[in-house]
């Protein structure tokens, strides 16, 4: 079996091996990031390490730090899945995702006590 990895910084490291994908401290924590229909495609990690996000067949966030493992997935409803091709951070909690289409979509979060809900 082949691990690929698709993010890392200083303390973790998002990476998959076919159509799971995890996030990996380096204390030894690890979380499920979920199973995606086909590879993940792209992930990325919070240059302040409190979140990472992978993408492919939507998103999930998934927390880090103090409350590491605590996930959310956007874009994955059946009907409403959006196949997500590249991510850039563009704040503290927020990103900006490109779909098949090319154009650039933004999406704010912000840390809630169950994990990250959308910002409306």
């Amino acid at each position: 079996m082949t691990i690929h990895e698709l993010a890392r910084s200083a303390d973790y490291i998002v990476q998959h091996e076919y159509e799971q994908a995890r996030v990996k401290a380096a204390d030894g924590r690890h979380a499920s990031l979920g199973e995606f229909y086909g590879d993940p495609a792209v992930a990325l990690i919070d240059v302040n390490e409190q979140w990472c996000a992978v993408a492919g067949e939507g998103l999930v966030l998934c927390r880090l730090g103090e409350k590491f493992g605590l996930c959310q997935a956007y874009y994955r409803q059946p009907g409403e899945t959006v196949w997500i091709t590249d991510l850039r951070q563009t704040g503290a909690f927020a990103l900006e995702w490109r779909g098949e289409d090319g154009a650039w979509h933004s999406l704010a979060f912000e840390a809630a006590v169950s994990g990250y809900a959308p910002r409306r």
